[in-house]
């Protein structure tokens, strides 16, 4: 595989650009690598992130594509363990509902195609991860055994793991499960 700057020069070149535009694809190409690492640090980063930076900083879209597809190699940029690094992080009881991780990680930069990938996996449905909120939120002691109050209490609960993504009617089933389960 050729380097991304012998790339640039050939295409360049083919096109019957000058020598001096060429050097100055290589020079905005040299420039804008250095500083999406430099953005970057030790972390891993998106994709989309790197995207909006270079964007920001005036960079070509060709130029700041070839930057992408480089840094993907060279392992600065990957979306899927950025992605697995987020959706980690919202886990137990921060877990959210499937919309919102989307949401979270479209806002990250993720690629789409890798976020259907992450978010089809098991451990990451709705059905899956309310179990741990409602448990680690609501202990089974946490509700009043007045039903006038445990029934503000349950909608309370029930709003609240809406604000967190998930179904109405998926939190109200989750309750009924785990009172099923408890009598």
């Amino acid at each position: 595989m050729q380097q991304p700057l012998i790339l640039l020069m050939m295409t360049r070149r083919n096109s019957s650009e000058s020598i001096s535009d060429s050097m100055k694809d290589i020079k905005q190409y040299s420039e804008a690598r250095n500083k999406a690492i430099a953005h970057i640090g030790i972390a891993i980063s998106s994709s989309g992130k790197i995207r909006d930076f270079l964007s920001e900083k005036g960079y070509d879209k060709d130029v700041i594509e070839e930057v992408i597809e480089q840094l993907i190699e060279d392992k600065y940029v990957d979306d899927r363990r950025y992605g697995l690094k987020i959706l980690r992080s919202r886990s137990g009881s921060k877990a959210e509902g499937r919309v919102k991780l989307q949401a979270r990680l479209e806002a990250a930069g993720v690629a789409y195609d890798v976020i259907s990938e992450l978010l089809s996996k098991p451990e990451y449905r709705d059905e899956n991860t309310i179990l741990d909120v409602i448990n680690a939120r609501y202990p089974s002691d946490s509700f009043s055994s007045d039903p006038a109050v445990a029934k503000k209490e349950l909608q309370k609960a029930i709003r609240y793991l809406e604000s967190r993504g998930y179904p109405a009617a998926l939190s109200l089933a989750s309750f009924r499960k785990i009172v099923d389960d408890v009598e």
